[in-house]
């Protein structure tokens, strides 16, 4: 008997469907996009329990015949390629003839399509890709496609499904990226019967379109510091709208590329991005809608089922072309007066003659805060040796601060250099993970409760970990479909509205990536808040400030080294500083 098989066309249909359709989400992307390749102007959603249940797609576009009706359910059936050469030149969305099988294989579907000029619609009905029946059906405009139980006949692909919420959240990010890219189409989603997204288009043209739905998708908090951008070389545009420097984000949650209208994920188009703004960034991260027009001969996205990644035959000019026009369109042209630092003297972790630390019984005014609460920590570097417990046990003598970064101290032993950050993203850390470890947070509730609009996407991850972010302190309302509010946060963390929608944006994409294992996730949100609440860099520290630092940090459990392992300080002693200056010893 031989050991090798041939497998029945039924697990060969199933293990194929498996490449393109790994959760709703993908199932929707490949609906819509047979809409758009229809030449739909309107698309309407219906999602049903995360999709679980049901994903209703209608769109207006051309229809289909009884004939065309059946061979769409077919394997490598498609309307869009005759011979192979074709795949080079596409204008399309599919290509592969086989997104409708996919879903078809793995729900129970129903398709019903009216072909203007003919006598009636008809609909066909089936399950695990087999065609059950024909019937006659009302002749509505378009296509309307009813995938019913998703994943009923593969049931382990159905236990790699995460919770409700996170593939809403997927689903609804599938209908952003849609809409962003088709701004000429109408789309509206209605999840669990409630209307989530309607966006229609305006007769102000792209631009005006490209704002409108800007604004609905990024939140008014990232669309008010977003710019326009647009420029053009041979054979290529490049335009859309980026942040400005003055404007960045905690995270890259708001990064959506496009070549041709169609979403990308390409490692080269983000690095031409981030190229664009230099030294700007300091550490955070631009949100963008970016769209790159190219001939379709000089690209491929025939690489994964999923044709999100592309692969270019121009990677230098496309590179190039992209960092140039944000360098030139955004950088040159609009900062010219933005003032990337505060005055001198001005401490952004604190207003003037406020203590370092705050009673949780005083809730401090909005209006304190001027710093940024989320950035990305560098884990990148390994911690040093810890240093002599001596020299934290001396006493220290306050110098001044360094290039408004670094804390200075004198000593018997020499000199202590304190990186600022670091020294109080430790003490802010260990006294919330005391807290947080005892279920004893102490929260303080907001006299007035800050508001901040998300992503539907984005509020969709917040809601999944709401009973968490409760038990860590945070008391968060929703209003609305995508209105987050703070009503109580810790004690040890006060925030104004800006670093609250910064704290939500962070929290919707660490939160959001399955890949994290949970309390390695919930211990790195503990850390990234005390990073993100600490002295940045930059900021003026006061002498009473600088010397109450170092009496916190003398009562850590790990004073030389900050959360993420970076070091906190090191010393020079006399001897140290007499070698750099060739003398034998220390004065």
């Amino acid at each position: 008997m031989p050991e090798i098989k041939i497998l029945s066309e039924e697990v060969v249909s199933r293990i194929a469907a498996g490449e393109v359709i790994e959760r709703p989400a993908s199932a929707l992307k490949e609906l819509i996009e047979n809409s758009l390749d229809a030449g739909a102007s309107r698309i309407e959603i219906e999602i049903k329990k995360a999709g679980r249940s049901l994903i209703r797609v209608h769109d207006d576009g051309r229809g289909m015949d009884r004939e065309d009706l059946r061979l769409s359910l077919g394997r490598h059936a498609t309307s869009k390629l005759n011979v192979f050469e074709d795949i080079y030149s596409l204008a399309t969305f599919g290509f592969r003839g086989e997104a409708l099988y996919s879903v078809f294989a793995v729900s129970r579907l129903k398709i019903t399509s009216f072909r203007a000029g003919a006598d009636s619609a008809f609909s066909i009905e089936g399950e695990g890709g087999r065609v059950i029946a024909e019937l006659p059906a009302p002749p509505v405009k378009g296509t309307t496609i009813e995938a019913a139980d998703l994943f009923f006949n593969t049931p382990a692909r159905a236990r790699f499904m995460k919770s409700d919420a996170a593939e809403r959240a997927w689903l609804i990010k599938t209908v952003e990226e849609a809409s962003l890219a088709n701004l000429g189409v109408f789309f509206r989603l209605v999840i669990d019967g409630v209307e989530t997204l309607s966006l229609p288009t305006l007769p102000g043209g792209l631009w005006e379109n490209l704002k409108n739905r800007a604004a609905a998708i990024f939140g008014k908090n990232i669309y008010s510091g977003l710019a326009r951008v647009e420029g053009k070389t041979a054979g290529m545009a490049v335009y859309g709208l980026v942040s400005r420097p003055d404007a960045l984000s905690a995270t890259r949650a708001n990064q959506h590329f496009f070549v041709n209208r169609r979403p990308v994920t390409s490692i080269l188009l983000r690095q031409a991005f981030y190229r664009g703004y230099g030294h700007m960034l300091t550490g955070r991260h631009p949100a963008c809608a970016l769209f790159v027009e190219l001939d379709p001969g000089s690209f491929d996205a025939n690489i994964h089922p999923q044709k999100r990644d592309v692969k270019f035959s121009s990677e230098n000019e496309i590179f190039k072309t992209i960092s140039n026009t944000i360098h030139e369109e955004l950088l040159l042209r609009q900062t010219a007066t933005v003032n990337m630092t505060g005055p001198a003297g001005e401490s952004k972790f604190a207003p003037p003659d406020v203590p370092l630390y705050r009673e949780a019984a005083a809730p401090p005014s909005p209006a304190a805060e001027t710093g940024s609460l989320f950035e990305t920590p560098d884990r990148t570097q390994a911690p040093i040796a810890s240093a002599a417990p001596d020299w934290l046990g001396q006493d220290l003598l306050y110098v001044g601060q360094l290039v408004r970064s670094y804390l200075l101290f004198e000593s018997a032993a020499g000199l202590l250099v304190v990186d600022q950050h670091a020294a109080q993203e430790r003490v802010l850390f260990e006294k919330y993970l005391e807290e947080f470890s005892k279920g004893a947070i102490r929260v303080q509730p907001l006299l007035v409760p800050l508001e901040t609009e998300l992503s539907r996407s984005q509020m969709e991850t917040v809601l999944k970990w709401r009973d968490w972010l409760t038990t860590a302190g945070f008391e968060i309302d929703q209003r609305g479909p995508a209105i987050a509010l703070l009503r109580a946060a810790p004690a040890l963390f006060y925030f104004t509205q800006t670093a609250f929608a910064e704290f939500l944006s962070y929290l919707s994409e660490v939160l959001g990536e399955p890949e994290k294992a949970a309390e390695d996730m919930k211990r790195n949100i503990i850390a990234t808040m005390a990073c993100k609440k600490s002295i940045k860099a930059r900021d003026f520290v006061k002498p009473q400030e600088a010397l109450r630092l170092m009496e916190e940090l003398r009562k850590t459990k790990d004073s030389y080294h900050c959360p993420h392992g970076r070091p906190t300080l090191f010393h020079l002693s006399g001897s140290d500083i007499a070698r750099r200056f060739q003398r034998s010893s220390a004065l």
